[in-house]
């Protein structure tokens, strides 16, 4: 009787996956722990800067009873209404540049769905016609 023949023992493929769990989980952990220790360590190092520095008069303290003397929350509004109307034109502008480079295609589909659909005569970015804005 002749010998069976030889058989290459494997793992099976769900051990493999199983390492590979096991190695994401452990390496998940990992980079939240340095994520999240990275945080704790710069709240404790400003508490500390902070405590070291409590009660004593400092140029810092001096500087900044001068500034508070100043109308800084004028300065604020201003940047944030500048701010606020930059973001609101750059909006618009993409807004526009989206509806023109979209509306084509979308017309024409709605054109294949339906034969006897009326432009509704808007101009190329979306905007109403001049004429019409009376």
């Amino acid at each position: 009787m002749a010998p069976p023949p030889f058989r290459h023992e494997t793992q099976p493929e769900p051990d493999h996956r199983l390492s590979f769990v096991r190695t994401y989980a452990i390496v998940t952990i990992v980079t939240t722990a340095i994520k999240y220790g990275a945080l704790v360590a710069c709240v404790g190092f400003v508490y500390l800067s902070i405590s070291a520095l409590a009660g004593k008069m400092t140029l810092a303290s001096v500087g900044i009873r001068l500034l508070g003397n100043l109308k800084v929350s004028d300065g604020i509004c201003g940047i944030l209404t500048g701010g606020g109307i930059l973001y609101g034109v750059g909006q618009r502008q993409l807004r526009r540049r989206a509806v023109k480079r979209l509306a084509n295609e979308k017309n024409d589909m709605e054109r294949i769905l339906d034969l006897q659909r009326s432009s509704s005569g808007l101009t190329s970015t979306g905007e109403t016609r001049p004429e019409d804005e009376t």
